[in-house]
């Protein structure tokens, strides 16, 4: 396993650094939200920036320079948009990072430091996934740069507990996962909602596997966005999926949910407290969005087999230049 600590221990060796910057599109845009989310609530030293890939290239942010550490991702390390990003944050002189599941490819050849990580699930643990790995070069650049022993020997114990946690949740949901795909297969949209980290993992499941992967309309609403005009189209069978924070933002959930107890009577809420998210103390906040995004895969088979319709089928994607 790819040594994050040791990587960021030689990239503070060589220079001084002020920024992490995440870079990706997507679901690989998605993963980092937990790490940004962490920097910017955990580190006083640090900037952080969460960018599209393209947008990266084409305006990139003032603090990203050779104080910078960027983290790009790309499934096969392809992706043209994330290759030029990291190509543009090499130029502007940045110590770069590539996440990557294949190798020998265009990203890598670019990047100072390659790490590849692998699918979760079938025994590969949690803390070799992206999303994880991208956590612990956060956490491990913010511990090295200004000693939060406290919450940093938190989230090292958080990383190997839900190593353990998440392959015990992904069977136990299975029941509300069958649940939820026979209730849901005939709605042609679903919005999804999440606060915190778990807002990336319900932006995720909207972008990339209803609209994407099944082709049903949908749309990632913040909680507390919601009473800012999403909630008036809100009806008894109104299709919601809500993803519940188990971290300092619950509030916020708690009261959209009363909201959709009183008018609707079609919203699915999956809750990281019910399959032991607590136990991670208060950095449950940052496991949330890979929490979700574990189970979930449960949720998105069953949805698809029921609605017989493969999480494989694409109509544009990869079919021609665009």
């Amino acid at each position: 396993m790819f040594d994050v600590k040791k990587m960021v221990a030689e990239v503070l060796a060589k220079n001084e650094i002020t920024n992490i910057t995440f870079a990706g599109c997507g679901g690989s845009l998605a993963c980092f939200y937990a790490p940004y989310y962490y920097v910017t609530r955990e580190s006083a030293k640090l900037s952080a920036n969460y960018c599209n890939a393209h947008e990266f290239t084409n305006d990139p942010p003032k603090a990203v320079g050779k104080n910078s550490l960027v983290v790009c991702a790309s499934r096969r390390g392809t992706t043209k948009q994330t290759v030029e990003a990291a190509q543009k944050a090499k130029e502007l002189g940045a110590t770069v990072v590539g996440l990557q599941l294949e190798s020998d490819t265009p990203l890598e050849k670019i990047v100072d430091y390659t790490i590849s990580f692998k699918d979760v699930g079938d025994g590969t643990p949690y803390e070799e996934g992206k999303g994880a790995i991208a956590l612990k070069i956060a956490y491990e650049l913010v511990h090295q740069v200004e000693g939060n022993d406290e919450v940093y020997n938190q989230m090292v114990e958080g990383m190997a507990k839900m190593n353990e946690l998440l392959p015990k949740a992904v069977e136990a949901v299975v029941p509300e996962a069958v649940k939820f795909s026979m209730e849901y297969y005939k709605d042609e949209i679903i919005y999804t909602m999440g606060s915190g980290t778990a807002w990336a993992a319900a932006h995720a499941e909207s972008i990339c596997i209803f609209m994407e992967m099944q082709w049903i309309n949908s749309c990632v609403i913040h909680p507390d966005e919601f009473f800012n005009g999403p909630f008036e189209i809100t009806e008894p069978e109104t299709a919601y999926l809500f993803l519940k924070s188990t971290g300092k933002t619950r509030e916020l959930d708690e009261r959209a949910l009363r909201f959709l107890d009183k008018f609707n009577r079609h919203t699915t809420v999956i809750d990281g407290a019910d399959y032991g998210m607590c136990e991670l103390g208060e950095v449950s906040t940052y496991f949330d969005q890979g929490f979700y995004d574990g189970i979930l895969g449960v949720y998105n088979n069953l949805l698809a087999d029921r609605r017989q319709h493969p999480l494989s089928w694409r109509k544009y994607m990869w079919k021609f230049g665009y």
